[in-house]
């Protein structure tokens, strides 16, 4: 451990055990000190996700271990968290990375030809918002949502668009509408909490949603706080990952309670167990259910279901056995449309999304009972 750091923040669990936040200019670090043998290892937050999890340290008697779960230390957790981030300059990057994140995912992808809207790339396919210029008058148009509209969404929208004049077709003119905020305001656990959540997880060192993202926050603690000179670099992969997932969790958000994600030892044997039949089988790269390929078998049940069994093409961390998805078939439908603004509808992105929205929720309740406090969540 680096004596030039601080500990910000120690509570004692027991006689053998306190927990401490360490900092160095940098995204804190989890000390586990045992009193017993003063001894102390730092790891880093990210390794709370999991809270299933247990936490093992040698006793004083004949180097038995003692074993704590997550569930039992997350009070304690809980505490050096808030803690911290009243200690640590912390709020400042908060809201000030809040803001940045906020605009990065509300860029308007522009699209000047009718054309084009039945050929989006997958990039373009990734924006909550399109900048609709296929008028006849130069310079107007309109933002069109990209994600499906609730009822109580339609008093925001003239003829389903916001007017754009002028050529005024950015992100900063979308914000300007006030459209945003009213959308924050109308669902904030859709539009709201989880890019607070992002921004808080992803300053206190937590994973980018499965990704590493150490050195990228690094960058961020190393600016004067707020980091007003920081701009976000959206080429940087692991950023864009997390800008789709989250993206595909706000479009299909009124999907994500059908979505059900469970491990298997052989999807194949389960599924079709289960009454299911095999229909195809198509390989996706890294990247669009974890670190490495999988081959990925589509399923239909008479019952009107659907599920995809995805095997890892080489061993992965990130989960044991393989990965079934699976959920109603009208649901897949709809995603269909929903991730096609009047094309047509590509079954590999739509795939891609619904597994990103299903991962960025499982993300998103896995850090919410850290940083309920810290952001005020009920």
């Amino acid at each position: 451990m680096d004596d030039k750091g601080e500990v910000v923040s120690s509570f004692d669990v027991d006689e053998a055990l306190a927990l401490q936040i360490w900092t160095k200019g940098m995204s804190p670090r989890l000390i586990v000190f045992n009193k017993t043998q003063n001894a102390r290892k730092m790891i880093r937050l990210s390794w709370l996700e999991k809270l299933d999890r247990k936490l093992s340290i040698k006793g004083a008697k004949r180097g038995e271990s003692v074993e704590y779960s997550l569930y039992e230390l997350l009070p304690t957790l809980r505490r050096l968290l808030s803690e911290y981030a009243v200690v640590a300059a912390f709020k400042p990057r908060l809201w000030k990375f809040t803001g940045m994140l906020e605009k990065m995912l509300h860029v308007p992808v522009i699209v000047t030809a009718k054309g084009e809207l039945e050929l989006l790339s997958e990039d373009k396919r990734s924006s909550l918002w399109i900048a609709d210029m296929t008028g006849e008058k130069r310079g107007e148009g309109s933002f069109r949502p990209f994600f499906p509209l609730h009822e109580n969404y339609a008093p925001l929208f003239t003829d389903g668009g916001i007017p754009i004049t002028e050529n005024k077709r950015g992100p900063e003119d979308l914000f300007k509408t006030g459209v945003i905020r009213k959308l924050a305001n109308l669902s904030p656990t859709r539009w709201y909490q989880p890019i607070q959540l992002m921004a808080a997880g992803m300053l206190l060192g937590f994973s980018f949603c499965e990704e590493d993202g150490e050195d990228f926050v690094d960058e961020i603690w190393r600016e004067p706080a707020p980091p007003a000179r920081f701009v976000l670099n959206l080429g940087d992969l692991r950023m864009k990952k997390l800008d789709r997932k989250f993206i595909a969790y706000a479009r299909h958000f009124d999907s994500l309670p059908s979505i059900e994600l469970r491990f298997s030892p052989d999807s194949d044997k389960e599924l079709g167990d289960a009454g299911y039949a095999r229909k195809r089988r198509v390989n996706f790269g890294s990247g669009v259910f974890g670190d490495v390929g999988y081959s990925v078998t589509f399923f239909e049940h008479e019952d009107g279901l659907m599920a995809v069994g995805c095997k890892p093409k080489a061993a992965t961390l990130r989960h044991r056995g393989e990965l079934i998805y699976a959920f109603p078939l009208s649901v897949y439908e709809k995603a269909l449309k929903d991730d096609s603004p009047g094309g047509t509808s590509d079954d590999f992105f739509t795939i891609e999304q619904l597994a990103g929205a299903k991962s960025f929720e499982i993300w998103r309740q896995n850090l919410i009972p850290y940083l309920s406090p810290i952001l005020g969540f009920s």
